[in-house]
């Protein structure tokens, strides 16, 4: 899943910071069905039950031994041990024939922000007291069969698919905000590229934004500090480039029922996370454009 360890480097030294002591990164290895047509996934046998979520890894903290001991760094090295656990034998993840995942559904993502652990405690001990409580209410309730009860019991052991749930919505400290823009080919040429580029240089300035080329747009990370007024103003610019593309010949960006695809939106909610530079997302390489914005 590994494109170029270089561009995994330069995005670990621009866009991650060292986690607090009860702060964790997570990166999620996805497979998307959506990729494929109907037909592909009759074919290959998908289905509805096969969850999209395969892996995860979590990067925390330095460990802490000593009250005195000399602080340890957050180092590239020990995150690229993680994002190589991704790589996998093919047959480590199949579809309900035991073929394989089409390497054009696959993705790493990582939640760019941290995650607070003690928030993530915190909702997984309400999730268990829920549960226990649902179980003693359903003791005195005669109309129950037990039937209706073992799905309770069975959420115990789904501790685990909550805890990756929460590390995605109990957000740590917030250095970035994301936008994530959603545009056709034609979008990505020199010019409109090049006015979507001056727009966010002239809400936040060069250096304070990273673009992300993804397979279907581009998600900019815009840091916090950088932010000076409403954020959302700045979608309806790029929508403006969109539409002046659109005036100038270029063909509607719908989906096959006629529906604009165009998006640019604030994702403050940081799900379903970002595609990681330097993995490949559907089997093409996920890079950073703008990098000479960060030099000297």
């Amino acid at each position: 899943m590994i494109s170029s360890v270089d561009e995994l480097k330069w995005f670990f030294e621009h866009a991650l910071f060292k986690p607090l002591p009860y702060e964790s990164y997570s990166m999620v290895f996805v497979s998307r069905h959506k990729k494929l047509t109907k037909e592909e996934q009759e074919t290959i046998g998908f289905t509805r039950k096969e969850s999209e979520f395969l892996s995860v890894q979590v990067v925390r903290a330095p460990k802490i031994s000593q009250i005195h001991e000399e602080e340890k760094s957050f180092t590239f090295d020990n995150f690229l041990r993680h994002v190589r656990r991704f790589n996998v034998d093919k047959y480590a993840y199949t579809t309900a024939l035991g073929e394989p995942l089409p390497e054009k559904t696959l993705a790493v993502l990582i939640y760019i922000n941290p995650s607070d652990d003690i928030k993530v405690a915190d909702k997984v001990l309400e999730t268990i007291e829920g549960n226990k409580t649902a179980i003693v209410k359903a003791a005195l309730a005669r109309e129950k069969e037990w039937s209706d009860v073992l799905p309770i019991y069975q959420n115990f052991s789904n501790l685990d698919g909550n805890i990756k749930h929460y590390k995605a919505q109990c957000k740590g400290s917030v250095y970035w905000m994301d936008y994530d823009i959603d545009v056709p080919t034609w979008f990505k040429s020199n010019s409109y590229y090049s006015l979507m580029k001056e727009i966010f240089e002239k809400y936040f300035d060069k250096g304070n934004y990273i673009i992300v080329d993804t397979s279907g747009g581009y998600h900019v990370l815009v840091r916090t500090f950088a932010i000076k007024s409403n954020p959302h103003l700045l979608c309806k610019e790029i929508e403006e480039i969109y539409k002046q593309g659109v005036t100038e010949g270029n063909k509607e960006y719908v989906d096959e029922k006629g529906n604009c695809k165009f998006e640019a939106i604030v994702n403050d909610s940081q799900i379903p996370g970002l595609p990681l530079p330097g993995t490949y997302q559907y089997g093409r390489p996920v890079i950073v454009l703008n990098k000479e914005d960060f030099n000297g």
